[in-house]
């Protein structure tokens, strides 16, 4: 695959994540907002019960007689830093992916805040919330046909702004 087509692939899924932002922009911070907290609360359960698992403890056998689980406490400890090193791992990779994303939802949002008047006006208009053309023109006192021609030209703009930002690469 050659430089040029690499631009192109990059050029489409920016477009198609900038739209899906557009669109879903409520529901998706809300959804990665409550996975982060999920993925926290996990991570703290999961290395209270590496940390407990790492203690020597007394069990029951078969035959009713209380033994010591690991007579070998070292190995004990270096498998419980490696099993916290690799859940802490796990979690900081998957909170890094969604905090990427929630960020991706943030600067598009400046992205907007920051253009000109009137590609701001319709582009909130039609996103912030989402509304149908009719709904924008009528929000704005606008003609549809406006709204529509408008909102090419905003958008365009916005694909080439995002295209250029750290948080999209």
């Amino acid at each position: 695959m050659d430089q040029n087509e690499k631009e192109e692939k990059r050029k489409a899924w920016v477009r198609f994540r900038v739209m899906d932002v557009l669109r879903n922009h409520d529901q998706e911070a809300r959804v990665i907002e409550s996975q982060i907290a999920a993925e926290r609360a996990a991570l703290a359960e999961d290395l209270k019960e590496i940390l407990e698992s790492a203690f020597p403890s007394g069990q029951l056998s078969d035959a009713g007689v209380r033994v010591q689980s690991s007579p070998d406490s070292d190995a004990r400890m270096v498998n419980m830093v490696t099993r916290t090193e690799k859940r802490r791992n796990t979690a900081d990779r998957r909170i890094g992916a969604l905090e990427r994303q929630a960020q991706q939802i943030e600067d598009v949002l400046s992205a907007i805040l920051d253009m000109d008047s009137q590609s701001k006006c319709v582009l909130l208009a039609l996103y912030y919330p989402f509304r149908s053309y009719k709904e924008a023109a009528d929000f704005l006192h606008m003609a549809k046909a406006t709204i529509y021609r408008q909102r090419k030209t905003a958008l365009d703009s916005l694909f080439a702004t995002m295209y250029k930002s750290d948080s999209f690469r």
